[in-house]
This record gives C-alpha cells, structure tokens and sequence, in this order.
C-alpha cells in the first residue's frame, strides 16, 4: 500500500468589508473538508465527506472518480464516486476552491489494487519462522531496524505482536520512506542512543508509521525504561520519537521520555523538542497522534527552541496536525538565553499550517528563576504561529504557567498569534497564570484563547467563535515596565494590535491583574487591551460575550484598568493615531473591579473608540447595573471615546 505525502493548503483570508461608524467586520472565505483521507476497496464505492463553507465553491477530482456537486454555496455533503481499479494502488485528491480563489481545502482519496507487489529483499528470518514483511519477535524487529533505511518507498511491513525488546540499545534509523503498520501493538523497553545532531527512533521519516504504541507494555503507562537521547549525554539540535517528520505519522502514541541537550554553543538557527516529533519539514502531517512522554531539556538555550507535546519546531508550510492530544505534563526548567516557545501540540510554526481537532489535556509549565533570556511564550496548543497559522476545533485543559522574569506571553490555546491567521472554534477551561515574585520592568500578556497578537499581514488575524471557562491571572511582585505593550489580560485575548477581528467569542472565566508596581495593567473580560496604529489597517470587535469577573489593581491603582468586555480601547503609550477601533454588539454580564474609577466600565475600562449597540450588565465596582445608572457605567469617566445605542442586560 502506498499513501503519498501530499500538501494540505491552510485557509488563505480574505477581507470583506462593511462600513459602519469607520469598523470594518472582517469575513474571510473559508472551506473545509471532513474527514481529510478516505480509502476506497479495488471494486469501487461511493464515499462522502462533510464540505463547510461560507461563500461560493467549486469542486474537482482525480479522472477515475466523479465527485457530486460540482459546485455550491455554504454547507453540505459531497458524494464521491470511485470506478474499480483492476491495477495498482492509487491515490488523488478531491479538492474545495473557493469562487474568489482564497481558500481551498484538500482530501485524499486512497484506493487498492489488485496487482501484485513484488516487496523486494527484506530483512532475513527470524529464529521461529520466514521473516516476510511481519515483525513479530524483538529479534525480527532488530533485523528490520538494520534494513530499514534501504526499503523501498512504498513497501508495507506490519507488527503482528506486542515486542519487548529487553532493554536494548537500539540505533536510530537513519531514514524510512516505507510503510511501518503497527496492527495496534506495542513496542516497548527500549533505549535509542544518537550520534547524529538529531535524536530520535527514526531520524528522517518520508514514508508512514501507523496505528502502533512505543514505550508502553499496556498502552496506558511509561514501561519505565524506553528513552530517547544523544550518545554519552551529547548535544543536538532535534528530538522526538521522530527526529524529523516529511512522511505521515497516524494513530501513533509515544511514551518514550526524549532526553534533550542544548549544545553550548550555537550549532543551527532553531532547536526542536516534540513528544512525537522535534522538527516537520516537507508535507509531514499528523494524524490522530497521542504524547504521554516526558520532555527532559538541559543545558542552557543560546538559540531560539520550540517544545511541544507533538510538534516541537517546523518551518515548513506544509504541515498538518490533526485529532491529536498531548496527555503529558510538560514542566520545562531549562535556563534560557534565547527564546522558548513551549505548547501542548506545537512549540513554534513557520508556515501557514493547520491544526485542527486536536486536545491538550497535560499541565504546561515553565518552571525557572533565572532569567537571562529576550522573552518566551507558553500555551495549551501552541507557543508561537506565524504567517497565517489555522487552529481549529481545539480544546485545553491543562493548566499554563509561568513564572519567567521576563517577557511572557501565556494563552490557553496560543501564546502568540503572528502575522495574519485563524484562531476558530477552540475551547479553553486550563487556568492561565503568569507568575512574577520578583521585581522586572518587562511586558506580559495572558488570554484565554490568546495571549498576544501581533503584526500585520495581508489577510486579519481572526479570533472568532471561541469559548474560555478558565481563570487568567497575571501577579507580579512589582513590574515598572515602560513598554508599550504594558501589562494585560484577557478572557479572550491578552492584547491585540493592527489588522486582527475578534468577533462571536464567550468568556466565562475570571481575569484578573495583581501588580504591586505602577506599570500600566490592562484587563477585560474579552480583550485586556486593544490598539490600532495605523488605518491601514481595522479592528473589528463584534458579538463577544463576557460573563466573568474582571479586577485589576497596581501598587498606586492610577495605573490600572479594566472592562467588562475590554479594558483598554485604543489608548497605545507614545502612539497618537490609535482611535480608531470600534466594538458592535458586544455584552457584559460579569462584576469588573478597579479602584481606578475613571478607568472601569461594563463594556470597557477606557475607551478612546466606539462602543456600539452593546448590551451593558452586571456591576461596576460594587454597583449593580440598573435602568438610572447604566449609561454612565457602561465606560470609564475618562474615556473620551463615545457610546451609542447601549442597552441594559436583562
């Protein structure tokens, strides 16, 4: 059987623009398929698969399938007919463009063939019987792992039985392009050892590895020995259960810890450590993947890392991570000179990849005091995404933290969303905390879904549809930053800035800021802080939806504000042209203490914008809302921004 790598597109956004009091709301096209591979027998069948879309489409196909409708607006069920196949195996795609080109969505149809596959030479018979292409003793797996490299793409070999391999130590596999299928057996007790700068049981993966489990005797539980490291405690630049994933990984759960050291010097641009995977180039996709493993980092970061539960760090754009989940706790305490960008999924992504339906259920933590680094940045998905990253459908639970004197940027989904991308349809209920004891001047930002975005694109970042339960807490012993970035917190997002929407999102969850400094400190049940510099490109805040509690307080309470649904609406320090932001329909139910009281609102703490037809509820420092007092609640006494066409929650 073979099943080629192929490239998935991510959503490409598009603009489109409905004036209203100088707000654009921002709708990009989007289509999408479900599932994402289909196979089909030799004799043919008709197959369906969900299309979800919100404009026009057009649909096309391999020549040896029909695919029923060709085209359509908005949702439904595409039919895929496939005709016999009297050859060999075959795969194509069926691929969803939108009418205006901007975004397509692709899936793989997989059917069989009736011809014969010659497998070619293989490893020689183990002990009991003729080898063939079934590994069923430690000793047939042995003589596989020697040969592995020289397979032909394309060949399948199968595990028929559970393998402990007694303790041994096993050397990576320099590169697989074949096809490993697990049968759902375990391979276990095993200790890989590596000379190369990258670590890992497969070291370059370009074929497949499927529905198998490593380092575990009952699929449950670490078998206690199985580990991944470099040769005599050395140093590198990769480690995951794969080194490097350009082929496909599916149905595989990985127990096995990976032991990392960073080199002392620099040795590349970027270092990668994943559970399943330390770096993804080419089309490497995921699929229904499991991490229970431990990460063990030591030495000292002097280049830039990305950490995941999955994924640690890809550059390419071609990578796709679906319907998998993170159950370990992840605590890194590696001291850094350089960045980290530690998540459940993905420490850091390059390119414009999708993660979708994917779960982190394991505590994230950065646990260190010392604090030589720039900044770092921590999530229950994701550390760091740029350019047009698309996360769909995920969830946390896991509780993030951080406790970094420096810079922090900490999300339940993301912690930072840069240039552009999709944040759609994710639910957080871990407790985001970032945790400062002693004194620093440095900026911090903690949110629900995101805890920063960041920079312009050509298409907006977009928040949309996302759901917190968990509580946001920033404390800090005593922070003077003068940043413009401030200190924030939101139950949505932690702070915003240039071409973003944030649209149809709820929080639930309690935000709070405790600074016993006087820096600036920014909370609001939905956004801590947004700011527009330029009107080349708009903000759109529309239908969010706070029911949480939101405080905040600094040392001197001057410094301090918050909102029902955002804290600050455009005021930027230094920056001038920043009030031009306008929210439209959004709600607040919850209770929003500060002692600033010029600077506390239902809807926003301080409003430089404008707040139109928003529902106004719950109660501003102690003061329950009511038909004679909620106009003048709605924002803070010092904003200079206008309010029109509020109402009273009821």
């Amino acid at each position: 059987m073979k099943i080629k790598s192929f490239l998935f597109s991510a959503l490409a956004f598009a603009a489109c623009v409905a004036c209203q009091e100088k707000a654009s709301i921002l709708t990009p096209s989007q289509v999408s398929l479900d599932p994402l591979i289909i196979k089909v027998s030799a004799d043919g069948e008709t197959k369906t698969a969900a299309l979800t879309a919100n404009c026009d489409w057009e649909v096309s196909g391999p020549a040896w399938a029909v695919v029923e409708p060709a085209s359509g607006t908005g949702n439904t069920t595409i039919s895929i007919i496939v005709s016999a196949n009297d050859g060999k195996e075959r795969d194509g795609e069926v691929v969803v463009t939108a009418k205006d080109a901007k975004s397509t969505a692709k899936l793989l149809v997989v059917q069989s063939g009736v011809a014969a596959v010659d497998p070619g030479p293989g490893p020689g018979p183990g002990p009991d019987e003729p080898q063939g292409t079934t590994i069923k003793t430690a000793e047939q797996l042995a003589a596989f792992i020697t040969d592995a490299p020289t397979l032909a793409a394309g060949e399948e070999w199968t595990v028929e039985a559970d393998i402990d391999c007694g303790g041994t130590k096993i050397s990576p596999i320099a590169s697989f392009s074949a096809i490993l299928d697990g049968k759902g057996h375990k391979i276990y007790n095993f200790v890989v050892e590596s000379a190369d700068s990258k670590a890992g049981l497969v070291i370059t993966n370009n074929g497949t590895i499927k529905n198998i489990v490593f380092g575990s005797s009952d699929g449950k539980t670490y078998d206690g020995k199985s580990s991944i490291s470099f040769v005599d405690g050395g140093s590198g630049d990769y480690a995951g259960l794969v080194a490097d994933n350009a082929g496909v990984l599916e149905n595989v759960t990985s127990f096995v810890t990976v032991n990392f050291v960073a080199p002392a010097e620099k040795s590349s641009d970027y270092m990668g450590l994943g559970g399943i995977a330390g770096t993804a180039s080419g089309s490497g996709s995921f699929v229904n993947c499991t991490n229970g493993a431990s990460l063990n980092a030591s030495g000292t970061l002097v280049q830039e890392m990305g950490i995941g539960g999955i994924l640690g760090y890809t550059q390419s754009s071609d990578v796709r991570i679906t319907s998998c989940v993170n159950v370990a706790n992840l605590t890194i305490n590696v001291p850094i000179k350089k960045v980290v960008m530690i998540g459940g999924i993905a420490g850091r992504t390059n390119g414009t990849i999708v993660i979708d339906k994917c779960e982190n259920k394991g505590e994230i933590a950065y646990d260190q005091a010392e604090n030589p680094s720039t900044w770092m940045a921590i999530g229950g998905i994701g550390g760091v995404f740029y350019n047009g990253i698309t996360i769909t459908n995920c969830k946390n639970s896991g509780r993030i933290s951080s406790n970094l004197q420096q810079v922090t940027r900490a999300g339940g989904i993301l912690a930072t969303l840069n240039r552009g991308g999709l944040i759609q349809g994710c639910e957080n209920s871990g407790e985001v905390v970032i945790n400062q004891a002693e004194a620093n001047a440095n900026w911090q930002a903690a949110g629900g879904i995101v805890g920063s975005q960041e920079r312009e694109d050509a298409a907006p970042a977009v928040v949309k549809g996302n759901t917190n339960t968990g509580k946001v807490t920033i404390t800090m012993a005593n922070n003077t930053t003068a940043h413009q970035n401030r200190v924030s917190a939101g139950g949505i997002l932690g702070i915003g800035t240039l071409f973003t929407e944030v649209s149809g999102n709820t929080n639930k969850g309690a935000v709070s800021i405790e600074n016993k400094g006087t820096a600036d400190s920014w909370a609001g049940g939905v956004i801590g802080a947004m700011v527009s510099t330029t009107n080349d490109y708009p903000t759109a805040i529309s239908a969010n939806v706070n029911e949480g509690a939101v405080s905040c307080k600094t040392s001197d309470d001057v410094a301090s504000i918050a909102g029902g649904v955002i804290g600050n609406n455009g005021y930027y320090p230094t920056k001038t042209d920043n009030t031009k932001i306008t929210l439209t329909g959004d709600k607040n139910t919850g209770a929003v203490t500060c002692a600033n009281v010029g600077k506390a609102g239902s809807i926003a703490g301080y409003n430089l914008g404008t707040l139109t037809n928003c529902v106004a509820g719950g109660s501003v420092n102690g003061t329950k809302l009511d038909d004679a007092n909620f106009a003048t609640l709605i924002q803070g006494a010092a904003s200079s921004g206008t309010a029109t066409g509020t109402t009273l929650a009821k």
